[in-house]
């Protein structure tokens, strides 16, 4: 008799077929109306709605101990009269680890299993990612200014360098390359981090175009604008995921497409620092890849990739005046596959061979009856509380809105004593 490592069985697939799920060496081995078989885990799914499991594109996880402070202000005003001096006082290992396991915990119970990741202590966050079984693309933030962890451009490259040799094998841990913006890092430091990424195979993790006076910015000082200058450079390829992309013009979007960019739309936060409204439906009429990210919960204010497809949807079509603008299955595909393929991972669809990253659906919340269209439903009416299962390669990190991989009281009562060191500073 065949053995899995995992077994779902009677899980429901959107086009209303049964079907029984294995998994073997964290892919999927079998998907058929029967798998016969023994499993080490088996999954009843009870007829639960079964989709791939989500991709937070860009985040800073653990800004989550800054979630609702300095709400209502501008970008720039947000980061340097709020953000910075709090991050120069409070980031530490410890600080990163604790808000890491609180974002985890946060994106299990909502149906995501992958994020990619930009900020300090990544060591931090790999230790939450290889102790819950989360994906992390991680990668630490490079600016042109010193901050807690290093003082110069070569000394965070060498972090970089030593970050991606410590977790090149980890199972959890995908090492990335993430120089923070251009208006952050000169073309030198761009160029030394396209250079290292090339050295090391790693992909690269931007903000790019975010606002308006960001690219006004750029071309004041360089007589380009952003996408424009990294493309002089020799920055931009299929190995790069760009945050925002909300400012392009046609010449840079042509670029993207040409260069086989990946785009991190983040709407919510977007809309929250009144940063503008990116042309994701003119993206992907382009063929440009478009995933999802959230941003740090402290400017969006969750990691709730459910939430944020929700909004992407509706946000275009009221945007554009055209209720075909984006539909349901565009942005869950957005929010599943795009982002896997973001990362070069064959993951993001229930298919055979493809890895076992895959969530459970409960219906039978009052929100998704009268069930008609499961796809429309997901995307338009459900919460995370319809999450009922999560699994990352073959691994059960929630079974009927239980997480098995974290003690959540321990993680809240971190993050309220976290709140209680911060209030004082306020």
């Amino acid at each position: 008799m065949e053995r899995f490592e995992l077994l779902v069985k009677s899980a429901r697939l959107p086009d209303g077929r049964t079907v029984d799920l294995a998994v073997k060496d964290g892919k999927i081995a079998r998907l058929a109306p029967s798998v016969e078989g023994e499993a080490e885990y088996v999954v009843n799914a009870d007829g639960k709605l079964l989709f791939p499991s989500f991709v937070n594109a860009h985040t800073h996880l653990s800004m989550t101990l800054f979630r609702g402070i300095g709400a209502d202000l501008p970008l720039m005003d947000w980061l340097q009269k709020v953000i910075w001096p709090l991050e120069q006082r409070f980031v530490s290992p410890e600080f990163v680890y604790d808000g890491a396991l609180l974002g985890i915990l946060e994106l299990i119970k909502s149906g995501c299993t992958l994020f990619l990741d930009m900020y300090f202590f990544e060591e931090s966050v790999a230790r939450a990612c290889e102790e819950t079984g989360v994906r992390g693309a991680l990668g630490v933030g490079i600016l042109d200014f010193p901050t807690k962890v290093a003082s110069s451009a070569d000394e965070y490259l060498e972090k970089v360098r030593r970050f991606a040799s410590k977790f090149k094998n980890s199972p959890y841990v995908m090492p990335v390359v993430a120089p923070h913006a251009p208006y952050t890092c000169s073309p030198e430091t761009l160029r030394r981090t396209r250079e290292l990424a090339d050295e090391l195979g790693l992909y690269l993790h931007i903000h790019l175009s975010e606002t308006e006076n960001e690219v006004k910015q750029i071309l004041s000082k360089y007589g380009k604008r952003p996408v424009e200058l990294l493309d002089e450079i020799g920055f931009l390829d299929e190995r790069v995921i760009a945050a925002h992309v909300v400012w392009t013009d046609e010449r840079e979007r042509e670029i993207l497409r040409e260069r086989k960019v990946s785009v991190a739309h983040c709407p919510e936060s977007n809309l929250k620092l009144g940063s503008g409204v990116a042309p994701v439906p003119d993206y992907l009429k382009r063929g440009i890849n478009v995933c999802l990210g959230t941003d740090g919960a402290a400017s969006n204010d969750n990691l709730n990739l459910l939430e944020e497809a929700s909004t992407c949807a509706k946000l275009h079509k009221g945007y554009l005046k055209d209720p075909t603008a984006l539909t349901a299955p565009q942005v869950l595909k957005m929010a599943t596959e795009n982002g896997f393929k973001a990362l070069g991972l064959k993951a993001g669809r229930i298919e055979e061979g493809y890895e076992a990253d895959f969530i459970l659906i409960n219906p039978d919340v009052p929100e998704m009856q009268p069930l008609y269209d499961p796809v429309a439903q997901l995307i338009y009416s459900a919460t995370s509380e319809a999450v009922d299962t999560v699994v990352c390669k073959g691994k059960v990190l929630m079974e009927k809105r239980e997480v098995k991989v974290l003690d959540e009281e321990e993680v809240f009562k971190k993050a309220r004593a976290w709140r209680e060191k911060i209030l004082r500073a306020l």
